[in-house]
This record gives C-alpha cells, sequence and structure tokens, in this order.
C-alpha cells in the first residue's frame, strides 16, 4: 500500500492518498504497484465496494492537489499510475531547447508546491561555439477551494558565435541575458481545468509581453483527456550600430500566435494514446540582424567556377510564415516488467515549404519504490526553405535571401537520459519543509548534418575556406549540441 502512495503522490494526488486511507484494509491489499485488474469479488458487497473506490481513484487521479486536473492520464488497467502520462509534445518545434521550457513554464502547478529547474546546452563547434542556460523559479498556492495563484521568475542566457557573412565567416561575438516575472490563475472543478498566464521578458535588444490561455478536460467515462491553448507573443526589437547590426539600426515587432490541441485516449489492457496538433504563425521580422548573404554575380565561361568578390545584401525572409505540425505517440504498460514503452512520429510542414518528419521511442522504468529511469530517443529530418539556397550563384530565386541553418535541409538524432527520485516520508516532512520532494536530473544529446546531402548540393548548410574564391567547400564545425537539466518540486 505504501507503495502505492509513492507512485501517486509524486503527481500530486493528495485527495488519492485521503482516500486510499479509507480504502486500505478493504481492496487494496499487499506492499506491490497495483499493476493489473483489480480481482473481482463474488458477493454484491465487495462489487459495490469495489466500484466505489475504481471510481475514487480515477476522480481523485486526475484531480492532483486538492482536486487539480493536472493528476495523470491512465488506462483502467493502471489506474493512478502516473507512468502512463506523457510528457508535453512539441509538434512544430522539435528541436528547440526553448519550446520545452515554454511548455513546461505553461503547464499548471498543482497548489501548494514550488519548482525550480535549470536548463543547459553547449555547442562547442569552431563555427559557433554556442551556450545556452535557462533557469526558473515557480510557485503555486491555493486561495481557496478550485483557485489558485501561481508566480515565477525566470533568466536566460545566451552566447554564441555569429558567422556574420552567409552562416560561415566574419564571426561576431553575441551574448544577451532575458528575464522577467510570470504569474497565472488558475481555476478547476476536480476534472477540468482554466489557466491564465502572463509571461514578460526583457533584454539589452528588446521586450517580450506573453499572454497564455489553456484548458484541460476529463472525460471520466471515456478515460480521455482533452487539452487546448494559446499563446500570444508581441517582441520588440531594438539593436543599436554599437552591436554591429547587417543594416545599421534595427527598431522592429515581431509576433507569434501558437495554438494547440491534444487528445489522449486510454486503452484496455493498458495501452494509452495521444495525438498532439499545433499551428503558428509568426509575423512581423523574421530574419537574423546580424547576418549578410552574398550574391556572386560571375562565372568562368570555360570551367564554370565562380571568380570575383561577391555583392552582399542583409538576410532578407519574408515577413510571416506559418506552420502546422502533428505528433501521434503510443504507450504501452509492461506490469511484469514495472515499466512502459513508447512510440511516436510525427510530421509538419508550412508556407516556407520547410516539411519535417519525426520519429521517437522512450523506455520508462521503475527502479524500486523512490526511482524512475526514463530513456528516449529520435530522428528528425526537415527539407530546406523555397528560397533558401547554401549558394547563390547570381540573384536569389524572388525578392528573399537567407543564411539561417535552420532553413537548410538538414538530419539530426538525439538521445535523452531521465532520472526521477522521489522521497515521501513516513512521519514528518523532508528538510522539515516538504510533504514530498521530487528531483529530476537528465541529459541530451542532439546531432545535426547539414550535408548529408553532399558538399556540392544547395539544399544542405556548409562552410568555405575563403570568400575571394570558393573552390571546395566544407562542413559546417557545429550541430553537436550537448545539454542537461536539474529540476525540483516540492509540496508543502
Amino acid at each position: 500500500m505504501d507503495s502505492l502512495l509513492k507512485i501517486i503522490a509524486p503527481q500530486k494526488a493528495r485527495d488519492t492518498v485521503r482516500f486510499i486511507g479509507r480504502c486500505k484494509n478493504g481492496l487494496l491489499q499487499g506492499r506491490q504497484p497495483m499493476r493489473g485488474r483489480l480481482r473481482r469479488n463474488s458477493t454484491q458487497v465487495r462489487r459495490s465496494r469495489l466500484l466505489k473506490c475504481l471510481a475514487g481513484l480515477l476522480l481523485a487521479a486526475s484531480a492532483g492537489l486538492s482536486g487539480c486536473a493536472t493528476g495523470p492520464v491512465v488506462g483502467r488497467e493502471v489506474l493512478a499510475d502516473p507512468a502512463m502520462r506523457f510528457a508535453p509534445g512539441q509538434p512544430i518545434e522539435v528541436l528547440d531547447p526553448k519550446a520545452r521550457m515554454r511548455a513546461q513554464s505553461g503547464a499548471p502547478m498543482p497548489p501548494n508546491t514550488i519548482q525550480t529547474a535549470l536548463d543547459f546546452s553547449k555547442e562547442p563547434g569552431s563555427d559557433v561555439d554556442g551556450t545556452w542556460f535557462s533557469s526558473s523559479l515557480r510557485a503555486a498556492v491555493e486561495i481557496f477551494s478550485g483557485f489558485a495563484l501561481e508566480a515565477g521568475y525566470g533568466l536566460s542566457v545566451r552566447n554564441l558565435l555569429i558567422q556574420k557573412l552567409d552562416g560561415f565567416a566574419g564571426p561576431l561575438p553575441y551574448e544577451r541575458s532575458r528575464h522577467g516575472p510570470d504569474a497565472a490563475l488558475v481555476l478547476d472543478d476536480g476534472t477540468s481545468i482554466l489557466r491564465g498566464g502572463y509571461r514578460y521578458r526583457t533584454a539589452w535588444d528588446g521586450e517580450l509581453h506573453e499572454p497564455s490561455v489553456s484548458a484541460r478536460t476529463l472525460v471520466l467515462r471515456h478515460d480521455t483527456v482533452i487539452e487546448v491553448g494559446y499563446r500570444h507573443g508581441m517582441a520588440t526589437i531594438k539593436i543599436p550600430a554599437a552591436k554591429l547590426p547587417a543594416e545599421g539600426i534595427v527598431d522592429e515587432n515581431y509576433r507569434v500566435d501558437r495554438l494547440y490541441a491534444a487528445l489522449e485516449q486510454g486503452f484496455l489492457p493498458g495501452w494509452n494514446l495521444r495525438l498532439d496538433v499545433g499551428v503558428m504563425l509568426e509575423e512581423g521580422f523574421l530574419q537574423n540582424p546580424f547576418r549578410m548573404v552574398s550574391l556572386w554575380s560571375q562565372r568562368n565561361p570555360e570551367t564554370g567556377d565562380l571568380v570575383g568578390v561577391p555583392r552582399t545584401k542583409p538576410e532578407h525572409h519574408p515577413t510571416s510564415r506559418f506552420r502546422w505540425g502533428t505528433l501521434f505517440r503510443v504507450r504501452r504498460t509492461l506490469p511484469a516488467l514495472r515499466s512502459v514503452f513508447e512510440l511516436g512520429a510525427g510530421h509538419g510542414s508550412g508556407s516556407w515549404r520547410v516539411e519535417h518528419s519525426l520519429a521517437q521511442a522512450a523506455y520508462l522504468q521503475r527502479i524500486g519504490e523512490q526511482f524512475t529511469l526514463q530513456l528516449r530517443a529520435g530522428a528528425y529530418h526537415q527539407t530546406r526553405a523555397k528560397f533558401y539556397r547554401d549558394e547563390y550563384p547570381a540573384a536569389p530565386p524572388g525578392a528573399y535571401q537567407s543564411a539561417d541553418r535552420t532553413l537548410s535541409s538538414f538530419v539530426a538524432w538525439w538521445t535523452e537520459p531521465v532520472l526521477s527520485w522521489t522521497i515521501i516520508p513516513k512521519r514528518g516532512r523532508v528538510l522539515s519543509m516538504f510533504k514530498y520532494l521530487t528531483l529530476v536530473l537528465g541529459a541530451k544529446v542532439t546531432s545535426i548534418d547539414y550535408a548529408w546531402e553532399g558538399l556540392d548540393q544547395d539544399n544542405g548548410f556548409t562552410a568555405y575556406p575563403s570568400l575571394a574564391a570558393r573552390q571546395t567547400r566544407r562542413r559546417f564545425d557545429g550541430g553537436m549540441t550537448f545539454g542537461g537539466y536539474l529540476g525540483l518540486e516540492g509540496g508543502f
């Protein structure tokens, strides 16, 4: 019984703990986690108690702390098992580390908890030599039943080399720190939850305002969860001439709208499915203000080789971009191994004709009563934007030109181990403060190959040893990223 509590409590199901206390000497026996179907009893009394216990467990598990609907969504065979809950999906910005932090900061917190997270990544290639660091601190307090207030503060720091000309020449050190507060109001009735939040960030190159709203409901009779959300970002971009932008002083605006929906369905025996769908609309200043693009206009008539010195123009992208993406995942419990196996696949495209496809897998293993190990891996491929070229022999195809490697064709893979440790004291509190404490430690390695089609193809992203004579291309020294993150959550 205590083992079951230790599985549930990390997901903040305080109501479940209360309910099980009343059922402890009844239906749920033993000290092992509930793995399969609860045994049926022959008498009418036992059947009645069984139905009541199942209904209470499902309701409490979906409610979380004080009726919060952020609890686990599970199949009927593994009621109240948080291992069946999917992580937030990223159907569009698959490889962007900021997307994961944005999803985590927008997820409703259970009341009377505190969370802190640190995220770090390093891309050591000589052509980029970049680092990214992010930290956040959030707290949620229940004001009265069904109403909670969230507040927090976030900081991100970005350091890298910007290759100003065609993404490979003339490195410019770039540093930026962005920070600001977060706040949200949360309403829930035990099966549905509504969250309205606001995020503000400021940096030397402008400000960001980001209101958001999200809703989640659980259809108890069908083991179904429906989620919808909307996030609107409004950013100003102000770069003085002293920062060496590509075309003088920059004073522009950027807007982005993100809309997503998800449907999660539990099945027998121990199957769970989830479909994530997202759309994204960006408008305003969408290019990098520091990069230049070289446009070659001369060729040797006999050999066809480029000659002379190219003329250069600032990178220029369309002022709007629409993107969409889908991600479908399935989870299967393996009760005998106390584990869960997950497979997923996704696809997306957009108005710039950047099509992407991905496949991913995950394995979750319980280790004892306090530890959980997750292993994740995936592969990704995308095509180039319709106006992107690795080299522009003459004028660009249309009014736009780009040296953005994220718009090139590439293939990528990643792997990610995650270890979580949950402490629930039998009496008293952890560190004299917390009813429970969960520590999450993860690492991630991502590799991107921008020249997978070959160095002589204009779909990828390569570098050149010289600007004066582009005789031999070389691989871009970058794309391998090493990262790690640390999360801590405590309940009061």
